[in-house]
Order: structure tokens, then sequence, then C-alpha cells
């Protein structure tokens, strides 16, 4: 297992968590599951996040409803240089786009991966059956590099980076210290 970061403190984290039953039962020729994507957009000018599931039901987890539409992602990289990953969602639901869009401001990505035998498929929306086994997770990431039309949205995920930031922040100007400047 690795753990990378602290879930609680809004440092970027990544779990690579795979259960021995969820990794056999995943493996098995003719296997009924499928691994799904529960993804949260936060951003400062949406009300609430966007919670999304890579499937065409919505599921309940951790008391919180995923709306069901299909979306593609991959995996953060794992390598020398800084972790990224894309990610392309469906513009269906109009709030995505429009935020994105109109706004200077990334948007906090979340990713957990759990296997859909840890649910009741039967229900509607889809449940946790006893508990979720957490596959893969990455949490605290910003979608950069956004693309919008019609039809997705897609982008870059990657952690903030502050060597692109503008240093000095704050500059000594004749407007915000006008004493300096007698």
């Amino acid at each position: 297992m690795r753990r990378d970061g602290d879930r609680r403190s809004g440092v970027p984290m990544i779990e690579r968590t795979i259960p021995d039953f969820t990794r056999q039962e995943l493996e098995r020729s003719g296997s009924p599951y499928a691994l799904l994507g529960f993804l949260v957009i936060e951003h400062s000018s949406l009300s609430e996040p966007v919670r999304l599931v890579s499937d065409v039901f919505d599921y309940v987890l951790d008391g919180e409803t995923y709306s069901g539409m299909p979306f593609e992602y991959k995996v953060v990289t794992d390598g020398e240089a800084a972790p990224t990953s894309t990610l392309r969602v469906q513009n269906v639901d109009r709030r995505i786009g429009v935020v994105l869009r109109n706004t200077s401001v990334r948007p906090k990505i979340s990713l957990k991966i759990i296997s859909s035998a840890d649910f009741d498929l039967t229900q509607d929306p889809r449940v946790v059956i006893s508990s979720a086994s957490l596959i893969y997770e990455f949490a605290h990431f910003e979608l950069s590099d956004v693309a919008v039309n019609v039809i997705e949205v897609s982008g870059t995920v990657k952690l903030f980076d502050p060597s692109t930031e503008p240093w000095p922040a704050t500059t000594c100007t004749q407007d915000r210290a006008p004493a300096l400047y007698r």
C-alpha cells in the first residue's frame, strides 16, 4: 500500500491499495464486476460539489449521491515528474462547462475507484452492501488546461505548482504605498 498526503489536512494524496479478494475477482475471466470511478469536482462558484460516477446509474457512497454519467479518467502517473492525469467528462450537466469556462480559478478534483461488487446492483440508486473497498484514490488535485465544447469537458489533472505563481506576489507601487513616493 502506498499513501501520499493526508486526507484530513487537504494535502494532495494518492491511495494505491487493491484488496486481494477484489483483485482476484476482477482478474477472473467472465467477472460480472466493473471498476467504478467516483469523481468529485469542487469549485467556489458551485453551491455544492458535482459528484459523478462512471456508470449510467446513480450511486450512494459515504452518504452522498453520485449522478450516473460515464466519463473517462486515467490513474495519476507515478514517475520522476510531478503526478498528472487526464479527465474527460460529457458536457451533459451544464454546471460543469459553465463554471469552468467563466473562471480562472482551477477546480479541485478527487477520484475514487471502487468495484461494483461492493454495491447492491438491484436498487436504484445503488447502495453499498456492507463497506466499499477502496481500490485507488487521488484527492486535492487541480483541473487545468481545460477545454470545453458542447460535447465534452476535458483537462489535465495535476498538483498545484507554486513555481508557476508570480513572485513577488505583492509589489511596492505608488498606489499601494504612497508615503514612499513623496
